[in-house]
This record gives C-alpha cells, sequence and structure tokens, in this order.
C-alpha cells in the first residue's frame, strides 16, 4: 500500500509540472502571435516613414512578446504604481501594514554598516498591532510558543509573491528598454545605407535628407522609449528594495518578539 502511495506521488506531481508547462508554452505562443502582428503593422508605418509609430509599435511587440498573456496585469501593475504608494498583492500589503504598526511598538536604529536593528522590549511586553492575517498568524505563532524561524517562513508566505511579481515584471520592462536602441541603431544603419546608396555627381541635400531623417529620427525614438521603458521598470526595482527592507525589518522584529515572548494584541 505505501509502495502504490509513493508511486502516485509523483504521477500528480508530474502532471501538476505539464499544466504548469503547457500554461507556459500557451502564454509563450500568444506572445509571439502578438509580436508578429505588432511587427507587421511597425514595418508598414516604417515604409511610410511615419517612424515614431513604428518605433513605438515594436516597442509594444516586444512587450507583448515577453508579457504573453500577462501584458494586461502588466500594464496595469505600472500605471498603479505611480499612483498608489501600495504593494500590488495583498499579502504584501498586509506586511507593510504590520511594518508601520511594529515602528511605533519598537526601537530601530541603524547599526555602522547602515543595517536596520530592532532594540529590546521588556519580557512579556504587549504589541499591538492592526488586524489583518499576517497579525493573526503571527498571534497565533506567539501564542503557541513556535520558533523565530517557524514564524520567519510564516511571514514569508506574505512576502514571496510580491517580490516575485515584482522581478517578473522589471525582467520584461528591461529588456524592452534593452532593445528599443537595436531597433534605433537599425534604422540609423538603413538610412546610412541610403544615404551612400544615394552618393553620385549630382548629389544634393535633398536627395539625402530623407535618408538622415531616418537615421537620426529612429535613433531618437529608440533612446526616447528606452528611457520610458527604464523608468517604469526603476519604479518596480524601487518596490523591490522597499518591500525587502520591510521584510528585513519584519524577521528582525519576530525574533525579538518570540525571544521575549510578547503578546500580540489584534487591534479592531
Amino acid at each position: 500500500m505505501a509502495n502504490k502511495e509513493k508511486k502516485t506521488a509523483p504521477a500528480k506531481a508530474s502532471k501538476g509540472a505539464l499544466a504548469i508547462s503547457e500554461a507556459a508554452a500557451g502564454a509563450g505562443v500568444l506572445g509571439l502571435l502578438g509580436f508578429v502582428a505588432l511587427f507587421f503593422v511597425a514595418l508598414i508605418f516604417f515604409v511610410t516613414e511615419n517612424f515614431f509609430l513604428a518605433m513605438l509599435l515594436a516597442s509594444l511587440g516586444l512587450l507583448v512578446y515577453v508579457a504573453g498573456s500577462e501584458l494586461s496585469k502588466l500594464l496595469l501593475s505600472s500605471i498603479t504604481i505611480f499612483f498608489s504608494s501600495k504593494h500590488l498583492i495583498r499579502n504584501a500589503t498586509h506586511l507593510q501594514d504590520t511594518i508601520a504598526a511594529l515602528r511605533g511598538s519598537l526601537q530601530f536604529k541603524k547599526d555602522e554598516s547602515g543595517w536596520i536593528k530592532v532594540g529590546p522590549i521588556e519580557p512579556g511586553a504587549k504589541i499591538k498591532l492592526p488586524d489583518n492575517p499576517l497579525t493573526r498568524d503571527i498571534q497565533v505563532c506567539l501564542q503557541r510558543g513556535k520558533g523565530s524561524e517557524y514564524t520567519s517562513y510564516v511571514a514569508h508566505e506574505y512576502y514571496v509573491d510580491c517580490r516575485e511579481m515584482y522581478d517578473h515584471f522589471h525582467s520584461h520592462l528591461e529588456f524592452v528598454a534593452g532593445a528599443m536602441p537595436l531597433f534605433g541603431l537599425i534604422g540609423t544603419i538603413v538610412g546610412l545605407i541610403g544615404m551612400f546608396d544615394s552618393l553620385g555627381a549630382n548629389v544634393s541635400v535633398e536627395v539625402l535628407s530623407p535618408q538622415l531623417a531616418l537615421a537620426l529620427k529612429t535613433t531618437l525614438y529608440g533612446a526616447v522609449f528606452a528611457s520610458v521603458y527604464t523608468i517604469i521598470a526603476s519604479r518596480f526595482d524601487t518596490r523591490i528594495k522597499a518591500l525587502e527592507y520591510d521584510y528585513d525589518i519584519l524577521n528582525q522584529s519576530l525574533e525579538v518578539l518570540v525571544k521575549n515572548r510578547a503578546t500580540i494584541e489584534v487591534q479592531a
């Protein structure tokens, strides 16, 4: 019987892995098809010398390629982080709110290396925290006498999903930001080739100006769109650093709470 259970467990795991692989493959195919469609339209605008729209559609095509079915989520998240200080995932928001309350109850200071240290508290001290799932989980861990390592694992669940999402979207935007100057360089080379092909005995400014405009405009738009995507990616990078900072403080706070057997009081 035990052998049968051992055999079925890997089978379930492999089915789960297969489902994830199929979903990832579907998203990849969708991204590739979207990229091809947008790039084809971008080529049309490029040929008609509407270089701004051509480069814009090329950048969106690259974003569709890397994001796939997550494009709408990426765009919504990119807009949200500019107008809200809250994290994009509810669990991370609970972590943020809990840290804000801990700052009022515990003593924090920076050491010589710049790291935040949590000061000592009275044994059995009562700490008031906001009513959220993280607070209740911490309360249960302290009531049951769980160690700081176990409590840290519980807190990690409120950190990891948001961190992975920020990393995911940041890498997508960084990819597009890095690729756009290359598309601008391609336009520059095409323009220079056209200029050299036009050189001859009767060459004039009127003949060379369209190719020169192509070279300069594509370089400019490539740099502009790269800057825009870099700025948006930097917002996700800032959120990553803020989330890591809060998580580090939470872990140190949990060590102090567990060590001194503090009591958590949930605020209504």
